[in-house]
Order: structure tokens, then sequence, then C-alpha cells
């Protein structure tokens, strides 16, 4: 797995440390950036609903359908960046 230097020098745990803690930034990025385009358009959508929109019926629609669509993503961003720290505080504690 990759450079043999690497591997010598330091332990498998010390190996999952490093990977998990890239993964922990990983899925806190994936999260942060879901939350915050939900947000953007959650947003968007009351400055429309602000401005007495005709259409104020079809707007909290969409608004209800924005977060049916991004709940499931952000529930399951917000797992896998739990269960990341949980592996990345085993592997430290290990080390």
């Amino acid at each position: 797995m990759g450079c043999p230097h690497f591997e010598m020098e330091y332990t498998v745990n010390e190996q999952k440390v490093y990977t998990n803690a890239c993964q922990e930034v990983e899925y806190r990025a994936r999260l942060d950036i879901l939350l915050a385009k939900e947000s953007e358009l959650l947003e968007l959508v009351d400055l429309f609903l602000q401005g007495g929109n005709h259409r104020e019926n079809i707007l909290i629609s969409r608004r209800g359908g924005i977060r049916d669509i991004f709940k499931p993503k952000i529930t399951e961003a917000k797992r896998q960046l739990k269960n990341c720290e949980k592996r990345l505080n085993y592997n430290c504690s290990r080390c």
C-alpha cells in the first residue's frame, strides 16, 4: 500500500489516524456545503415570499420540497461524520 518508507515509519494505527483525519475533513466539508446550499435556497425563497409574491402557495410548497431533498442528504452526511470522528478517536487512543 503506497510507499514502503511510509509503512516502515508509522504503525498501522497511526496510518489509520491519518486516513481518518483526512476523511473527517472531507465529510465535514461535504456537510458544510450541503447546509450552505440548503440555507441559500431557503433564503432565496424567503426573499421572494417577503416581497409579496402572487405565487406564495407555490413558493411555500417549493420550500418544503427543498427541505425534503436536503434532509436525507444532510442526515447521511452527519452520520458519516459522526462515525468518522468515532473511528478517529478510537484509533488515536490505540496509538
